[in-house]
């Protein structure tokens, strides 16, 4: 399925949602938690705060556009105060009827179960979202309830880090909520295209020259060619002998071509990093660094003192690392090129202590 669209930027430049539930005392206890040894998962204990950061961004958008900013800051008084119970009761109370409501299911499977009799059916459907998906987008980040809600995900990317960076979760949390579940599906809800190219994707559909296979597309090779399929569509069966992967490749120091890293990797000079779980440690594939000025870890644990790395390599030690700079804030990734910068100017051959700082970066570190 076509990822989302970005909403178009009504924010300007720095602007961001500042959360109201995933705060920086929240991330602290949890944290802190986790220095106590005790298990924090990100379905159990950061999901939840997610949501109601986002669920709180739609409503508040929706009430304002519908009834004026007094409603909507009574109505978001009212959700930061209430529990889960009592959420349900507030929405009848702002006359927000079950067709209006926040769904993450419909919005992170619009096809739901339905399976459709033909690939024109298919396209009719998707044409369809398509084109109410590009209204959004148009109308705008803050403007549209939508997109001022899905916008969300991208502004709480530095928070969710501050949770879940150097061990911040079990690790099997880490590999099967964080990486196979959430990550996925805040690329497809808030990193997806501007409107402009979605515009372009539909004229390309409309035309008949961009043919989109269906939900959960598999593809099987064969002796000659591949077959790409959906089994929500009926007949949507496509040959083609060639097949481009287009997706980006996962961070694997253990299956990596790079002779530099293979050479490192194989004299024990870098290790995988490795999250702890009570069921045994998840090993990742990413380069294991110390905290902040991340000093490469060798396979005994022992950090360098004149080697660093940071950003894609060291992907699963830190969340997301293929991110570009935003301008005008505080960015995580130039606060880490700082860091280091300055860890070598001061490296000499005689270093002998390795001093790092906290694990987990200040408020000030604002997403890149």
């Amino acid at each position: 399925m076509p990822y989302h669209s970005r909403g178009e930027n009504e924010k300007g430049v720095s602007g961001r949602h500042e959360p109201l539930f995933l705060t920086q005392t929240v991330i602290a206890r949890l944290r802190a938690r986790i220095a106590r040894g005790e298990a924090v998962t990100f379905r159990a204990d950061v999901w939840p705060l997610i949501s109601r950061e986002v669920e709180f961004v739609y409503y508040t958008t929706l009430l304002r556009g519908r009834r004026g900013d007094v409603v909507a800051d009574d109505f978001g008084a009212g959700y930061r105060a209430a529990t889960g119970d009592e959420l349900p009761a507030l929405l009848d109370r702002f006359g927000i009827d079950a067709a209006q409501r926040w769904d993450w299911d419909l919005i992170a499977r619009p096809h739901s179960d339905h399976h459709f009799s033909s690939p024109d059916e298919f396209h009719t459907w998707l044409l369809g979202l398509l084109r109410r998906d590009l209204h959004r987008a148009r109308k705008g980040n803050v403007s549209d309830p939508v997109k001022a809600a899905l916008d969300v995900l991208r502004d709480l990317r530095n928070e969710i880090r501050l949770v879940v960076d150097h061990s911040g979760l079990t690790g099997t949390s880490y590999r099967d909520e964080l990486l196979a579940w959430y990550t996925p599906l805040n690329a497809y809800l808030s990193i997806g295209p501007p409107a402009s190219r979605m515009e372009e994707m539909i004229a390309l559909i409309d035309a008949g020259i961009l043919h989109v296979i269906g939900p959960g597309m598999r593809v099987e090779p064969g002796d000659q060619s591949f077959l790409a399929y959906s089994a929500n569509v009926d007949g949507s069966e496509v040959e083609a002998t060639t097949l481009i992967e287009a997706r980006l490749p996962e961070v694997d120091i253990r299956t990596t071509s790079d002779p530099l890293v293979i050479r490192l990797r194989d004299s024990g000079a870098i290790a995988a990093y490795r999250i702890p779980d009570p069921a045994g440690d998840y090993e990742t594939g990413g380069l294991a660094v110390t905290p902040r000025p991340y000093r490469v870890v060798d396979a005994d644990g022992r950090p360098h003192p004149r080697r660093f790395s940071y950003g894609i390599p060291t992907e699963a030690v830190h969340w997301v690392t293929a991110a570009g700079i935003r301008p005008g804030v505080n960015s995580v990734i130039l606060g880490d090129a700082d860091a280091i910068a300055r860890a070598v100017l001061t490296a000499t051959d005689a270093t002998a202590t390795i001093t790092t700082t906290s694990a987990v970066p200040t408020q000030a570190a604002r997403p890149a």
